[in-house]
Order: structure tokens, then sequence, then C-alpha cells
């Protein structure tokens, strides 16, 4: 169908439709206005930390490390020792989620394993572990 005869009551063309066309979209682009954004509260910063207080995560105190071989971890047996990379008087790490929080020494209280703290990572050194 050309023309009007699909819309027989329709009174238009092709050039009449094209000047339709662009008088809408110059008149839908407006420019975007943005309000300020409001100043944001220290209470709540404080009420959605609280929020985050009683959440669990791993702690871990780290004593040492060592690389072994799959075979070498298959040939332990009770009583085995594996040499750690980290000398008896050297501090312990606190890992909090994987990551260095602080160091200290390990201490015995009522025959449980305890752990002294004695150095607490500062902030650049937080950042570094993210890493």
């Amino acid at each position: 169908m050309t023309g009007n005869q699909q819309f027989p009551d329709a009174d238009w063309n092709a050039a009449d439709v094209a000047h339709a066309g662009a008088e809408l979209a110059a008149a839908a682009v407006q420019p975007v206005a943005f309000g300020q954004l409001p100043q944001g509260q220290k209470a709540d910063t404080a009420r959605n930390l609280d929020l985050l207080l009683d959440v669990e995560i791993p702690v871990a105190v780290e004593v040492g490390r060592a690389r072994m071989s799959l075979d070498e971890i298959l040939r332990l047996v009770p009583g085995s020792v594996i040499a750690l990379d980290k000398k008896s008087e050297e501090p312990v790490d606190l890992r909090v989620n994987g990551k260095l929080v602080a160091r200290g020494e390990v201490v015995l209280v009522d025959d449980s394993y305890g752990l002294r703290i004695t150095q607490v990572v500062d902030a650049a050194g937080r950042i570094e572990s993210l890493r």
C-alpha cells in the first residue's frame, strides 16, 4: 500500500511526517538538571557501622608457612615435623579475613593458646596487604 491507502481518512504526506518528527525531536530534547545531593550525616555512618558490628569474620593466627610438594604432604604421619619459615622468637601474624592486621606473641592462658598483640599494623600497612 502506498500513500494514504492504508489509512484512507489520513491527510498527510512524507514531508509533513518528517516535519512533525523534527518538531517532536526538538521539543523532546531538554538539558538534564541534577539537584544538589544532601550532605551526609555522621549519625547515619555510625548507624550503618552498628549494622556490621555483629558480623562474624574469620580470624587466624599464622605461626609460619612452609612450601611442600604433594608427595611430602601425603607422607605426613602423626609425629611428623614441618619446618616453618619463622624463628621461634619472631612475632606471629594476626590475620582477619586473610589480611594482616596485627602481630604478637603466643602465650599460654589456662591450658589454651592465646595471642598477646604487640604491634597493630598501621593504615598504610593494612592497605598494602589488600594488594
